[in-house]
């Protein structure tokens, strides 16, 4: 999560696909919003729940196959697939029915991805425990999230190949990150549009007004007619914040990106370690000498 896969995910879908590329979207796989194709429900692979998801899967793997194309990509967008309860059985019945099986995910900065993922939570009506931009709810993150050894262990193997790309923060920029993606993949990514632009960034202070306006909309969610007025009225509020000029950002002090880095020390040493000679070359070499840069004013 907050690794750029919505924008991903937008940019590929903002133009025609072609014959020979399918990102599963519509009809065809049960959408949670609306505006952004990503498909979490692979998570519920090997659960009861899994069952229909898997006999989608099977359907437009039969229907890619039916096309009139050399080799024809499925791309699957999922986020937090670390509460997965079956990595194994997920792995093994999607190598079944593909003839080659690809996993690549995205690793960014935790102390970065964290703030990010707090901010996308002040945000988002149906997350009302993040209310304001607090370092206490970047600490709640720390749980489960990021911590990219333990994805790297989780979702190896011989039969497959796991590609792990660096996030920089200045990807958002340069644009860096989906060059990476389409160099790796021979997938062309759309160039950026304001568009399919999505998560728009906002400041502090208008990240504290949203929280505050969540805090005081809280009450009416019990009340189920109450409850869709004060969603219809936050979103056009939220609407109107993010499209005023962007404040000062939210930062960590040092003190709290310095908490940070610590509480994910040994992971990302595991993590340095898994990547073996991958390690040694400059893309690697600048993701952990980064980890610990001052935070940029």
């Amino acid at each position: 999560m907050k690794t750029g896969t919505e924008a991903l995910s937008s940019r590929l879908l903002s133009e025609p696909l072609p014959d020979s590329l399918v990102i599963p979207s519509g009809t065809a796989w049960p959408q949670s919003r609306s505006d952004v194709a990503k498909h979490p429900q692979l998570e519920l692979l090997g659960t009861r729940r899994g069952a229909p998801i898997e006999r989608q899967l099977e359907a437009i793997v039969a229907e890619a196959r039916r096309r009139d194309v050399p080799e024809v990509t499925i791309l699957l967008i999922a986020e937090a697939l670390n509460v997965a309860r079956f990595p194994d059985y997920i792995i093994t019945r999607l190598r079944q029915m593909v003839d080659k099986l690809e996993i690549v995910f995205f690793a960014r900065a935790q102390s970065a991805a964290l703030l990010s993922f707090v901010a996308h939570r002040v945000q988002s009506w149906t997350s009302p425990k993040y209310i304001r931009p607090e370092y206490k709810g970047i600490l709640r993150g720390t749980r489960k999230r990021f911590y990219y050894d333990v994805y790297a262990s989780r979702w190896s193997g011989d039969d497959h190949t796991l590609t792990i790309l660096p996030y920089f923060e200045d990807d958002r920029t340069t644009d860096g990150l989906m060059e990476r993606f389409a160099r790796h993949t021979g997938i062309r990514v759309p160039a950026a549009s304001k568009t399919n632009r999505t998560n728009t960034s906002l400041g502090k202070n208008q990240l504290v007004r949203l929280g505050e306006l969540k805090q005081r909309l809280f009450r009416f969610r019990s009340i189920p007619v109450l409850a869709k007025l004060a969603a219809r009225f936050y979103y056009a509020a939220r609407s109107r914040i993010q499209n005023e000029t962007q404040g000062p950002r939210w930062a960590l002090t040092a003190v709290e990106r310095r908490e940070i880095v610590e509480r994910y020390r040994e992971s990302n040493a595991r993590f340095k370690k898994l990547l073996g000679s991958e390690s040694r070359r400059d893309v690697w070499k600048r993701w952990f000498a980064e980890l610990e840069a001052p935070p940029k004013k």
